[in-house]
């Protein structure tokens, strides 16, 4: 049985791919296999990814409906919003629960023009330039032209740190979150550019990042509004996490949500971080 990607690519039905995510989303062996049967079951011959992950989450949803979200990951990660701002402060975020100190939305002078730089990460006196490249649908790739205005902008910061323009970066990263072209992958090989996609690297893929600490984006709450997902996250709070840190007075005194609402998020945060 062939399924067909996002990006209209096909390839091989693969029950262990399912399995897989469902015990990584914190589901039991037996409930994987049942799943992993029953989707098997209602498949066919040219189903999409889409119709797949569709399949799984109402399973997921009838039985642990918060296990149903951290499945959907990918989804919540569309879900951040049309443009890359609510990204780039989530990358921001997860930088910082990995020890490095941040900055998000910077403007340093190059040698040639100034430049933004969507997140400075330092770590041991060491700085790195972070591009982030957004993309609210699947299926599409990062590709070459990234890479290389990514490069370009690095030499140009180089060469204005000599003049004492800006600080001195060490690397320059592109993080996404879909996939890279393979042109894109050689050509930062070569380069010395690190590239984070949702599965690549593999053993340290923007996915292995957020699951490895329950870094899940606020968008994983069920109930969540666009009025509450933007007073939120234009107040830095972008981590399901966040709304676990601080007391839901604090949280309404900074966001402007309604502490009603906020107690609905929260109890729904500590489901799918902790549940």
């Amino acid at each position: 049985m062939w399924v067909v990607k996002a990006s209209g690519e096909t390839e091989k039905f693969d029950p262990k791919k399912i399995k897989r995510t469902c015990l990584r989303a914190g589901v039991s062996e037996e409930l994987a296999n049942k799943i992993v049967r029953e989707v098997r079951k209602k498949s066919y011959n040219g189903i999409s990814t889409k119709e797949i992950l569709h399949l799984t989450l109402n399973l997921l949803n009838k039985k642990k409906p918060h296990i149903a979200a951290r499945y959907d990951l990918k989804g919540a990660m569309f879900r951040l919003g049309p443009a890359g701002f609510v990204f780039e402060h989530f990358i921001g975020e997860i930088f910082k629960e990995y020890g490095y100190t941040t900055n998000v939305h910077n403007v340093l002078k190059g040698f040639c023009v100034s430049h933004e730089v969507d997140v400075i990460a330092t770590k041991k006196n060491q700085n790195y330039m972070i591009e982030c490249k957004y993309h609210n649908l699947p299926g599409i790739y990062t590709g070459l032209r990234e890479v290389l205005y990514t490069y370009a902008r690095f030499l140009d910061l180089l060469d204005g740190a000599k003049q004492k323009l800006c600080k001195k970066f060490e690397q320059a990263w592109l993080v996404c979150n879909t996939k890279f072209s393979e042109d894109s992958i050689r050509y930062a090989k070569c380069k010395g550019i690190k590239l984070v996609g949702w599965n690549y690297p593999e053993d340290n893929s923007l996915k292995m990042l957020i699951e490895k600490k329950k870094l899940y984006p606020i968008t994983m709450i069920k109930g969540l509004d666009s009025d509450s997902l933007e007073k939120m996250s234009s107040s830095d709070f972008v981590l399901a996490l966040d709304l676990l840190r601080v007391s839901l007075k604090e949280l309404n005194k900074i966001t402007k949500v309604p502490i009603k609402k906020l107690g609905k998020f929260a109890e729904e945060a500590r489901k799918v971080c902790y549940g």
